[in-house]
């Protein structure tokens, strides 16, 4: 069966289409940093061990890489765009099952129970996102598609930082679980309105893999794009070192410096706030540099932040680590994705995803929980160094997976210079 041919959008569908990616990721920051940034200092609230924060970390990740193998199944759905906004609107719903939890102060084990229902609202939500990125070809021009990331990771910044301040004010202001419920119902109704604004993209000419597709067909293809190979290991080696930071990051925070919800606050926003700053510039670089050489520095920016915690920093000093985070983390977040667009292969697209997806999903889930092991048998700073070692690791290898290094490897049939 041959494939279907490749159509972009019309101009004026995209212009159409730019604006309401925008609109759904205000409204998914603004749900968003109502809820996330409180999950871990509430689980830990509620009694929640290191091994639960190592897992509420993982979970986005393994959620994803769970989702992945599901990819076939998304390849055999007539209505994409139909299954991911049920998706959307199940994973969003469920974020009323926090407020559930809250409510109930004589249910026992409350942490564990808030673990499993953050389990099952990541489920959907992380099958609904990977429906979302392979659908984008559809959705966006090649020209315009690191535009339309960059103006929705902007817009999800802008209003998540008035979100968070808010929501960590509010929090701070009620000392009892009433604080948390509140932001975690209104979390739940703007998740909603992002799914009502996501109901009116157009998407007429959608690529889709073949529907026989199985991944015992899809891996031997996958496996001779050499672009692809290479990318995805780069990118799980990072997702290792990036999700190791998470646990151990927050039981510094919360358990050593005794942050409350105001400055959990303060360091989302002063990340979301940097990340708005920075966001235009990569967008700039990008235009000038190609994804393939700008990756790198934007992944070895990213060590940065691990390696501030190494000097055993303050309240106060952790900003700087979120001024990194902020300023590294928007390109990164923006060149990644470009990037992955770029690598995978068309008549393959869900699939090839699915594969990325799954692979940085579990390695990452294992990186949160080799922190949660670092910390039980070694220390806080073991597990800093680690994330920054295997940062830099990852750094080195998107340089190798762009080409770079073939440039100053000799030809085996030229002769030297000098």
């Amino acid at each position: 069966m041959a494939d279907e041919s490749i159509r972009e959008p019309s101009p004026k569908d995209e212009s159409y289409n730019l604006k309401i990616n925008a609109w759904n990721g205000v409204l998914k920051g603004a749900g968003g940093q109502l809820v996330n940034p409180f999950l871990g200092i509430n689980a830990i609230r509620l009694g929640a061990p290191n091994i639960d924060l190592g897992i509420i970390s993982a979970i986005p990740y393994l959620a994803g890489g769970l989702a992945a193998l599901l990819s076939p199944w998304l390849v055999r759905q007539p209505e994409l765009k139909h299954t991911t906004v049920r998706l959307f609107l199940i994973a969003r719903l469920s974020i009323l099952l926090f407020a559930a939890i809250d409510a109930d102060p004589l249910l026992p084990h409350r942490a564990l129970w808030l673990v499993l229902a953050i389990v099952w609202a990541n489920i959907p939500g992380a099958l609904a996102t990977l429906s979302w990125q392979a659908m984008t070809t559809a959705l966006f021009s090649g020209a315009m598609r690191s535009t339309a990331v960059m103006w929705r990771q902007w817009g999800m910044n802008v209003v998540g930082v008035i979100a968070v301040l808010l929501g960590g004010w509010a929090i701070n202001r009620d000392p009892g679980t009433r604080g948390y419920m509140v932001l975690y119902v209104i979390g739940a109704f703007l998740g909603l309105a992002e799914v009502a604004i996501y109901r009116r993209f157009r998407v007429h000419h959608l690529h889709r893999d073949l529907p026989s597709t199985t991944w015992a067909t899809a891996l031997p293809a996958l496996w001779h794009h050499r672009k692809l190979r290479q990318f995805i290991l780069a990118s799980t080696v990072f997702y290792f070192g990036w999700l190791m930071l998470w646990p151990a990051s927050l039981r510094y925070q919360v358990s050593v410096e005794h942050a409350n919800n105001g400055w959990m606050a303060i360091y989302t926003a002063v990340n979301a706030i940097f990340s708005i700053a920075a966001l235009p510039v990569w967008r700039l670089f990008n235009r000038r540099v190609p994804t393939r050489r700008l990756l790198p520095w934007a992944t070895l920016g990213m060590a940065l932040t691990p390696a501030i915690y190494l000097f055993h920093p303050s309240l106060a000093a952790i900003i700087l680590a979120n001024v990194t985070g902020g300023l590294a983390g928007a390109g990164f977040n923006l060149l990644i994705n470009v990037r992955l667009m770029e690598v995978v292969p068309e008549s393959l697209r869900t699939m090839a995803v699915g594969a990325n997806t799954f692979l940085t999903g579990v390695v990452g889930g294992l990186g949160a929980i080799a922190a949660v092991l670092f910390m039980h048998w070694g220390s806080l700073m073991a597990a800093f160094w680690g994330a920054t070692v295997i940062r830099v690791m990852a750094a080195g290898l998107f340089v190798w997976a762009s080409g770079s290094f073939r440039q100053y490897v000799p030809h085996p049939h030229r002769a030297p210079l000098g």
